[in-house]
Order: structure tokens, then sequence, then C-alpha cells
């Protein structure tokens, strides 16, 4: 036993310097990247065997990107982690197929021999399933660390490009050559993307070089910048009423929302740093506790083989898994970009098609002229899915027909393991502490056995049941006498009670049916967290509207349908409404502007069209947007001040679920089950306390 737990503990600290040191090589490579143009340039020219190496190196990456997109499974692997960093290496086909093929080699080989070692220690197929899903948390953990400091890398080194644009702009006063100054002397990543504002801005067709642009920009501040840039080289600068520059103007406001992205992420990332990795360790010791408790305590296997044992099993992986998902979601940076992306391929459009399950899902669908239905299809807008009303409810039968089968399935094979149990599990032990010897254990066996031959031959008899059972006891063992015969009958007849009794209870099925019917009710839940997901980013992006108006306020006879032209080049969540307003605008701009507030009930965004509406006919554009300074400035610190109780919270959660499987595994696999058998063994002594009195 000594050796089993130094075996996991020199596991556990392998496993977790394996996993600290390929993290911090990662981490350098990250760092080092953004000095790739400059240091490594002037290193190659005086060690030209490592310029060797190098491209050795480079065409290795870029051979084996070749090969692995051909590879059925590899390829799947390889387009998601190329679609993860594709938006920040987007303009350098070499170097993205290069960090591609490097994280594939760095994750893949860490999870690899990670498995391989865990399942050599433990070779049982619970542990190894359990290897799998730790190997899943660290794939997730490594694939996050990198995308998410290569993010926090960029928008730093963003803001810095800022005030070099704000410098060179000053010089002369053009906002192509200032970004293009600005890129010569920016690190890696922002000058990819200022190159590319500058390649929009002198292209032939900059505006439609800008919509592709905001199509794969990273974040909506580089959106922002592209704009602004865009109207500047346009239209001009101007000066604003305080004598400022409206570019420079717009520079330092877009700097404030980057700072303070910045403080946000970097305060989440640094009060939920590791709590994965916590929440996701339990899974490794498990299998050790059950071992150790086994070993020191036999009564205890009772426990983890009983109904109430595979319970407490369920339950404490329940919890792992649910924390780490959870985990995984508060861990997200990224509440403010979210939006619904339509998948190539539909599986609940296939299922769809089949006739009986059309049959059943047309049925379950609320009437067109039902409340639900509306509300339902006004969820399924408002949170940016791109699922039909019927496809969404082939995922929420998939998913309560799955949960409700689990668990019935889970009942079914409780009762079959307590009667598999009583039939062949050794007589246990009347004490808990100590293991029985070779020969009571023998003894135990063949006792079982006796019994389970009685209970095969009297199977199905209810009538005179203990008579039965004593003539064949007699019969079996005709030197028996009474007293052995009235034990044994007493014995047998227990077990076939417990074994009368192992049958689907009718609240057994209730529960299955409700947890069949919360699996129907989740997908709805989704949806409306999703739709609190999209109001920040709903929020986000009328702030960026705001921006451009401003500018585009300043502009003489600039018209209503530019500003909307605007809005809709520059929209991701109000693309769709916007689209259909300028449709339908040269029919009457009024009517136009009306239905777009109908279409997207946001507070802020009805207001920006109000303004909208007063401007068609009634006042200037510049008149009506004002006040634009004053509700910025509080939107502004109101958004400072829900980043604050956001993170808060996340805080609070995090901590919560980070440890909570690690209590779970202590209290619910050890802590209870040597309760739960003192209890049981306390009861069994006192029992024969009592016959001896």
């Amino acid at each position: 036993m000594t050796s089993l737990l130094l075996t996991i503990a020199g596991a556990s600290i392998f496993l977790f310097a394996f996993t600290f040191i390929a993290m911090k090589v990662i981490s350098r490579k990250i760092d080092n990247s953004s000095d790739l143009q400059e240091s490594n340039y002037y290193r190659d020219l005086i060690n030209p065997k490592r310029v060797k190496n190098k491209r050795n190196l480079d065409k290795f990456f870029r051979s084996s990107y070749s090969k692995a997109v051909r590879i059925p499974g590899i390829k799947n692997y390889v387009a998601r982690v190329r679609r993860r960093i594709s938006n920040i290496h987007s303009y350098d086909e070499f170097t993205l197929r290069k960090m591609t093929m490097r994280i594939v080699f760095m994750t893949l080989t860490i999870i690899t021999v990670t498995v391989l070692f865990l399942i050599f220690i433990n070779r049982d197929l619970l542990t190894t399933f359990m290897v799998l899903l730790g190997a899943l948390v660290i794939h997730g953990s490594l694939m996050d660390s990198f995308i998410n400091k290569v993010e926090d890398r960029l928008l730093k080194q963003f803001v810095d490009m800022l005030s070099d644009v704000r410098y060179h702009f000053h010089q002369h006063g053009m906002v192509e050559e200032a970004i293009f100054d600005a890129a010569e002397a920016k690190s890696y990543e922002a000058s990819l993307h200022a190159k590319r504002v500058y390649e929009i801005l002198t292209d032939i067709d900059p505006e439609k070089e800008l919509e592709n642009y905001y199509e794969v920009a990273p974040n909506r501040f580089l959106k922002v910048f592209a704009g602004i840039s865009f109207l500047i080289k346009e239209f001009g600068d101007k000066k604003l009423r305080d004598g400022s520059s409206m570019f420079l103007t717009a520079l330092d406001r877009l700097k404030k929302e980057i700072n303070l992205e910045i403080l946000r992420r970097e305060k989440l990332s640094y009060y939920l740093r590791g709590l994965t990795i916590i929440a996701i360790t339990p899974v490794l010791f498990t299998k050790a506790i059950e071992t150790w408790a086994r070993g020191n305590f036999p009564a205890m296997t009772d426990f983890y083989t009983s109904k109430l044992g595979i319970i407490t099993k369920i339950s404490v992986f329940t919890i792992i898994v649910v924390s780490y998902v959870l985990l995984r979601k508060i861990q997200e940076t990224n509440e403010g970009k979210y939006v619904a992306k339509t998948k190539r391929f539909k599986w609940e459009k296939r299922i769809y098609e089949i006739p009986p399950i059309r049959f059943i899902v047309d049925r379950i669908i609320p009437a067109s002229n039902r409340r639900e239905r509306y509300k339902l299809n006004l969820l399924l807008k408002e949170s940016n899915s791109p699922l039909p009303i019927e496809w969404f409810f082939v995922r929420r039968l998939l998913l309560c027909s799955v949960l409700f089968l689990g668990m019935f399935s889970s009942f079914i094979y409780m009762h079959s393991l307590t009667v598999h149990n009583v039939l062949n599990t050794p007589i246990k032990s009347e004490v808990m502490f100590g293991k029985l010897s070779q020969e009571e254990l023998a003894k135990a066996n063949k006792t079982t056995e006796f019994d389970r031959k009685i209970i095969n031959q009297l199977k199905g008899v209810k009538q005179n049941l203990r008579d039965r059972v004593a003539l064949a006891i007699q019969k079996e063992m005709p030197d028996a006498d009474d007293k052995m015969v009235a034990s044994t009958s007493n014995r047998i007849i227990e077990k076939t009670i417990v074994i009368s009794n192992e049958y689907l209870k009718w609240w057994e099925l209730l529960i299955a049916i409700g947890l069949g019917l919360v699996g129907y009710y989740v997908p709805v839940w989704i949806l409306m967290f999703q739709k609190k997901i999209r109001a920040m980013e709903m929020q986000n992006e009328v702030e960026q509207f705001h921006t451009i108006i401003s500018m585009l306020s300043e502009i003489e006879r600039v018209s209503v349908e530019t500003i909307l032209e605007w809005m809709e080049r520059f929209s991701s969540v109000f693309k769709e409404p916007l689209q259909k307003c300028l449709l339908h605008y040269d029919s009457g701009p009024e009517d136009s502007l009306e239905q777009l507030k109908e279409d997207v009930p946001f507070i802020p965004f009805v207001r920006t069209i109000e303004r909208l509406q007063v401007a068609v006919e009634k006042i200037p554009i510049n008149e009506a947007f004002d006040d634009l300074e004053t509700d910025r400035a509080f939107n502004f610190e109101q958004r400072k001040q829900d980043y604050e109780k956001i993170i808060d919270t996340k805080k609070e959660w995090g901590q919560m679920l980070g440890f909570a499987p690690m209590y779970a595994l202590v209290f619910l696999y050890l802590v209870f089950p040597l309760v739960y058998m003192s209890i049981e063994q306390m009861g069994s002594y006192y029992e024969q306390v009592g016959r001896i009195s």
C-alpha cells in the first residue's frame, strides 16, 4: 500500500512538473515572439548555423501542416487551432501555419505523454476515463493560456501603437502616413494589423477592403481604429468646439476603452489563475483513496460496491465535471464579444428530417398563434441563435431523452449490481478493522456459493418459503443441526428479501423523468445566458456607433442614410436589422426607422435611432447628438462599475467551484463512507451484544 501511494504521489509530482515546464516553455515562446522581427535577425547574422536550423524547423512545420490537413481527425483539430489564432496572424500565412503546428505538436505531445504515463500506473477502466478527462482539461488550459497571452499582448501593443500614431500625426497631419510610421516601429502582432489598416487606406476600393477587415478583426478596438482612420482619410480631420482634433480625441477615447479592457482581463486572470487545475486534481486521487480505504478498512469494500457507493462516486464525478465546465465559462474573458456562429453541418437538421422525429417535433412545438412560440422565437432572436425553432426543439428533445435514459439505465444497473453482490460477494466479516485470512475467505466463498445455489433452486417460490428453504438446506447438509439450519435459513431468506426488493421503484422513475425535464429546459436556460452575454456586446456596439456618429456629425451635408450605412458596415450584432432598415429606407425613412426600433428593442440602441428620427427632417444631425459626450462619460463609468461587480462575482464563484471537487472527494468519498460504515458496524455490534445477553 505504501508503494502504491508513493507511486501515485510520484506520478502527480511528475505530471505537475511536466505540465508546468511545458507551459513555461510555451509562455516564453509567446513572450519572445514579439521580438522575432528584430532580435532574431541580428542573432541569425552572428550565427549562420542557427539560420540553417531555423529554416529546417520552419520547413518541417510547413510540410507537417500540409500533411496534417489531409489526415482524418487530425485535420479537424488543426483547423480548430488555426481558427483560434487566425485573427492574430491572419495576414501572414507562413507564421499562421508555423504557430498552428507548434501548438498542435506541443499540446498533443503533452497530452499523449501524460495519458500514457497515468494509464500505465492505473490500468482500470474508470481511471482511464478520468485520465482522459484530465487530459482534456490540460489541453484546454494550454490552448487558453496561449490564446489569452497573445490577445493580452496585442492589446498592450495596440495601446503603445496608438501613442505612436498620435505622435506621427502631429508631425505631418496625414493619417495613413502616421499609421505606416507607427507600424514600422511597433512589435509583431500590432504591426501586422497597422500595416493592414494602411493597406486599406491606400487601396483603390478602401470601403470594400474595410468591410473585409471587419470580418476578421480580432477585437472591436481594431475595428473602431480602422473605421476612424478611414473617416479621417476620406473626409479629413476637423476641429471640435473646444479646439481639439477630432481624430486625436477619438484615439484618446479608444485608449481609455482598451486600458479598461486590459485591467479587466488582468484582474480576472489573477483571481482565477490555477483554479481549473485545482478543480480537476481530485480525478487523480479517487482511485488512490478507494484503494487505501479498502486496504485498511475491509468493510469499506461493501460501501464502494453498493448502490450508495455508486451514487456517491457518480456524485463526485458529476461535481468535478460541472465545476470544470462552469469554471471554463467563468474564466472566459470575452463576455462582450459573443456572436453566435452558424455551422456548416447541422446535425439537428438531419435528425429533424427523420419522419417519426419530425412527426413528434411538429406536435410538441407550440402553434404559431400561441404566446409560448412568440416568446421562444424572440429568445432565439435576442440570443443570436442560428437555429430555427424546429431544430431547437430537436436539441431539447434529444437532451431530454439522453438524460432520462442515462438516469433510467443507472437505476437498472444499480439494482442488478446489488443482486450480483448479494449472490456473489463473500459473507462480510463482523469486524471492521483487519482482513480475512485465506482460510476465512475460502470458507466465506464456500458459504456464499451454497447460499447462491439454494436461492437459484427456489427462484420464483413465494408460498411457504421458509419451510422450503429449510428442506433444501437439510437436503444439502444432512448432518446440520436445527440451530445451523435456522441460522442458515435466516441468512438465505434475508438475501432473498433483498433480491426481491431490487426492482425499479416508482420514485426512481419520477427522478429519471425529472432529470429529463431538466434536460428539456437546459437549452432554454443556455439561450437566456447567451442573451445576457449578447446584451454586453450590444452595449459595446452602441458605444462604437456613438464614436462613429460623433465624427460623421461633424461632416457637412452628411445624411441619416449615410450614418445608417456606416452603422451597418460597422455592426455585427445589429447588422441584419440595419440591412433591413436600409433596404426600406427609400420607401419611407420614418417607417423604416420605426420598424428598426421594433426589431431591436434594446434601450440604448432605440435612443440612438430616436435621435436619427429627429434628425431626418427637424434638426441637424450635430444638434441631435449634441449631448453624446455626456452620455458617453456616464456609460463609461457605468460599464467600469459593472465590470468590477462581474469580477467580484466571478472571483467568489470561481473560488467556490475550484475547491468544491476537493471538498466533495474528501467528505463524500472518504469521510462519509467511514462514518456510514462505522454506524453500520456499530449497529451490528449492538445486535450481537443483544443476542449474547
